[in-house]
């Protein structure tokens, strides 16, 4: 069954441009460095009127709670994490399975309805 994993960042101060760009460059790597992603995602939000101050959200796809693990404990992973907490950045994660429960809308669905197994 595939995993959701949801990370919201806050950094204070704000990154900056460079800063910016070296956390996307990271994760950018990911795919090829960490591997097991079936969608990986990251974006700074559009405004933070909601978002009590997190200023980015990280989106990814695992196929099961094994690849969610290894993710976790990669060398690559933890070097992003300790970069995170040297930049002054907070997190908020969450990660949760997907399925014929919580899967509404497919991706490529076209707004059909369905769900994954």
């Amino acid at each position: 069954m595939s995993i959701q994993h949801a990370v919201l960042f806050a950094f204070e101060p704000e990154l900056g441009t460079q800063g910016e760009e070296d956390m996307l460059a990271q994760v950018r790597a990911w795919p090829e460095a960490i591997g097991g992603f079936e969608a990986l995602r990251i974006g700074r939000a559009i405004s933070t009127e909601r978002t009590r101050g997190y200023q980015y959200l990280l989106f990814m796809e695992l196929a099961d709670e094994a690849a969610l693990d290894a993710y976790q404990v990669h060398p690559v992973h933890q070097r992003f994490a300790a970069w995170v907490v040297d930049h002054g950045g907070t997190v908020l994660a969450l990660d949760y399975h997907l399925d014929r429960a919580t899967v509404l809308v497919p991706a490529g669905a076209g707004g059909a309805a369905g769900a994954r197994e």
